[in-house]
């Protein structure tokens, strides 16, 4: 999964935060000077700038720092804080108004904001091949109009979803949420003045408001995140407890002020203890936000209400460190460049970023984002005077300049999005019409076909820009299940009534099989019920990466398919997946195997298809698009695994192999189109329509593999 964190403003003054008297060591008087001139409290920034880095961290190395998502959680609590006590405070002069508030959001926020987005789509024209314009164009869109995390929530119950929403504007999701909260804050907060008018007691008032909210809000994270974890991540429901914690101490925190400095020191550490706990325990497997997003929020409420205590063992020196400090000022730009660089690099140099690579998307972010704050974020800050009477500081145009540079960046991404679409389409019919009367020679009939020609194709079916979609799981939506689910979740295809019956179980690369199965079905009477899962390959193999939801699917359909009356059951699974045990794979395959064959079924290994990524081509759709088919081939033996099934074949009794490796690559060659089909798609997986002209071949090699095919 990919997390970001917002940043808010660094330079504005905030409320009386604990512990701002002192600091120890040498930078404690420029602490005090820092803090004298209205910079927001060092220790503030500070939490900024290792929010940020959790957050880069992550992106470049994520095994390295499963957990460094929880940068989010830091961010969404001082939000919170800061943004509480800018409306809080004017409401008790009686000089708040609407209008300004969201002015002074606009002018802080947008202009870095937009034009980052705006340099994201010049670089998705320019880079990115056009297959991927409606994903990218519909995110970037999205993401200036501050609705993107929206789109993920929604998107995210798709079992693609992870590969599909991958975009140069993901991490604006984060943002998103702020955003909304921000419309939502004022009207709370205003409600609380109204109690507050009442009650003679103004704290009490305001967290009459939050604390209710705060708990709601909790109690939905967690239920959200137990039923739909996907979409529970990105949606403000879920979040706004978070930036409710940072507003219920902003109206405390004064209480720590009186702490003494060891107590105060105390709390700075475990704070920061239970941040790098969480970034470094947590990882995508953790159900989050939910109960777990309490511990970065805690810590980052500890760390704030400690400030900066005195004591010569507490963090305040660290903190004051002036890189620390320098990073925390420029923490928003940073976080709006590095992503779109490490997402748009790859496209521009023509290779995919391996660790070196993302380190230096990062560093490249570190003067952009300086930049944008020097030229950029201060000087709008600066000429933004809400007292002044010239026209280009009133609200009323900051609300315009704010709509017309919404509509400048959201317009050309609708378009961008919206003109790729109409040519989908067409591709889409001109897909249709060849695959209803094909040619002699199409797809893997070119293979055995000495006649056919092997020159470049004047047509490619389907069209780049569709090959993505040419996908079984997309297709027949809820056949290929992911998520949370852990019951076998049967698809019946072929002959309702046929007396042979045969399942197909695995992951998506046993899948990618069903349209050759399906058509074999068809043509000889059986019946073919399907049990797949996204990632889960059908094992009992030790879990390597693989979730709690996985391995309970995996033994639901092996305990479903040995209870049940199959004569066969055909299998697959990615090459490159990852087991533990230490053979590869094989014994768990042999085990679960065994178990789904006692009611009598023999079970039929498919051998995995090439993986073009393994040779370079991260997108066999977008190589062809850019570049020609010729040049996307890939060396056999480079992109042709190591099949574990192959082994595990062998040590099963009665157990098959299905090897159409002959129909993938030729000559040591595994071309990217075979008779003016495209292969591949999302990565490594077979395109539909190349899997379907492998239907005849498929059924003889049944047939050759286990004998003519007969009901138990």
């Amino acid at each position: 999964m990919t997390v970001e964190a917002p940043s808010t403003p660094a330079t504005q003054p905030v409320p009386d935060p604990p512990g701002s008297s002192g600091a120890s060591g040498a930078s404690s008087s420029a602490l005090r000077t820092r803090a004298a001139r209205g910079a927001v409290k060092p220790e503030i920034q500070a939490l900024r700038a290792v929010a940020v880095l959790l957050v880069l961290a992550y992106h470049v190395a994520p095994k390295g720092l499963p957990g460094g998502y929880v940068g989010v959680d830091v961010f969404f609590v001082i939000s919170g804080f800061l943004i509480t006590a800018h409306i809080v405070k004017p409401l008790r002069r009686g000089t708040f108004t609407v209008g300004g508030f969201y002015a002074r959001r606009a002018v802080r926020l947008l202009p870095a904001s937009l034009l980052v987005l705006a340099v994201t789509l010049a670089g998705t024209w320019l880079f990115v091949p056009r297959s991927l314009w409606p994903q990218f164009g519909r995110q970037i869109a999205a993401s200036a109009l501050y609705v993107e995390n929206w789109l993920l929530a929604g998107n995210a119950t798709d079992y693609s979803a992870p590969a599909a929403d991958v975009s140069p504007v993901q991490h604006f999701w984060s943002l998103s949420a702020e955003e909304q909260f921000y419309l939502a804050w004022p009207a709370l907060l205003v409600v609380g003045s109204l109690v507050a008018a009442r009650w003679h007691r103004w704290r009490r008032a305001y967290l009459a408001v939050l604390v209710p909210l705060a708990l709601a809000s909790l109690t939905w994270s967690v239920v959200a995140t137990a039923g739909e974890p996907a979409s529970a991540y990105f949606i403000t429901t879920t979040r706004a407890w978070e930036f409710a914690a940072g507003g219920i101490l902003w109206l405390v925190v004064h209480r720590a002020a009186t702490l003494p400095d060891p107590a105060r020191a105390a709390a700075s550490w475990a704070g920061a203890g239970l941040i790098a706990l969480s970034a470094f325990a947590f990882s995508s497997r953790t159900p989050f936000p939910g109960w777990a997003a309490a511990v970065p929020v805690l810590g980052a409420v500890l760390v704030l209400a400690a400030g900066l205590p005195r004591a010569r063992w507490s963090p305040s020196g660290l903190m004051g460190w002036a890189p620390v400090q320098a990073v925390g000022d420029m923490s928003y730009s940073l976080y709006l460049w590095h992503w779109p660089l490490i997402v748009l690099l790859p496209y521009v140099v023509g290779a995919q970023l391996g660790l070196q690579g993302r380190v230096v998307a990062v560093l490249v972010a570190v003067p952009l984002a300086y930049l944008t704050r020097r030229f950029v974020e201060i000087p709008v800050l600066d000429a933004y005077r809400p007292t002044s009477g010239a026209f280009w500081r009133r609200k009323s145009t900051v609300g315009l300049a704010v709509a017309a540079g919404m509509v400048l960046v959201a317009v050309p991404a609708f378009a961008m999005n919206t003109t790729v679409r109409h040519e989908q389409v067409a591709a889409w019919d001109a897909l249709d019409s060849v695959v209803a009367s094909p040619p002699e020679c199409f797809g893997a009939a070119a293979v055995d076909d000495t006649a056919c020609t092997d020159g470049p194709a004047d047509a490619v079916f389907p069209a780049p820009l569709i090959g993505d979609q040419d996908d079984f799981g997309r297709i027949h939506a809820g056949c290929q299940v992911g998520g949370d689910t852990v019951t076998a979740t049967p698809c019946t295809f072929g002959a309702p009534d046929g007396t042979v019956k045969i399942a197909l179980v695995g992951d998506s690369h046993a899948a990618q099989w069903q349209p050759a199965l399906a058509a074999v079905a068809e043509q000889r009477g059986w019946q073919l019920t399907t049990y797949l899962r996204s990632g889960c390959p059908v094992t009992a193999a030790p879990p390597q990466d693989r979730s709690a939801a996985c391995r309970a699917w995996e033994k639901d359909v092996i305990d479903t398919v040995a209870d049940a009356d199959f004569d066969y059951v055909f299998t697959s699974a990615l090459s490159a997946t990852r087991y533990g045990g230490g053979d590869g794979g094989v014994a768990g395959f042999v085990d679960a195997w065994t178990r789904m064959a006692g009611s009598g079924a023999r079970v039929v290994a498919l051998r995995d298809n090439p993986d073009p990524t393994q040779a370079g081509v991260e997108s066999t759709p977008a190589c062809v698009e850019d570049r020609s088919a010729a040049a996307c081939g890939t060396p056999q033996d480079v992109s042709l695994l190591p099949d574990p099934q192959v082994t595990a074949v062998e040590r099963t009794p009665g157990a098959a192999l299905v090897d159409l490796t002959g129909y993938f690559c030729q000559d040591g060659t595994c071309p990217a189109v075979i008779g003016d089909v495209l292969v591949y798609h999302q990565d490594q997986h077979v395109t539909m329509t190349y899997m379907k002209t492998l239907a005849p071949m498929l059924s003889a090699a049944i047939d050759e593999a286990v004998g003519p095919v007969s009901a138990s």
